[in-house]
């Protein structure tokens, strides 16, 4: 994720994964710390253009981290992200990183 300021054109989605591992159909969410309301501090966003589909997130309180089985969880600071894939780059060419 990288900080951004979510569009005006966005439109406010339900919460849901932030990715999908393609490999092991494990997920990237977001949860919230025990007595947060995960839907009190966050919110997600979706905005398309000519390039597609743009998720973005906005964290308001504290208590906000992103959870996968298999990695540790990260605590995510209140302001306002753009979802990204992360890429990985060879001598033949840029790809996602596949989970």
């Amino acid at each position: 994720m990288n900080n951004t300021m979510i569009p005006k054109t966005a439109k406010k989605i339900a919460l849901k994964p932030l990715a999908w591992g393609e490999k092991t159909g494990h997920n990237h969410q977001l949860m919230a710390d025990p007595g947060v309301c995960l839907e009190d501090v966050a919110e997600m966003f979706e905005s398309t253009d000519e390039n597609g589909t743009t998720v973005f997130l906005r964290i308001t309180g504290d208590g906000v981290r992103v959870v996968h089985p298999e990695h540790k969880a990260h605590l995510v600071a209140p302001g306002e992200y753009k979802v990204t894939t992360q890429q990985e780059n060879s001598d033949w060419g840029s790809r996602a990183v596949l989970d």
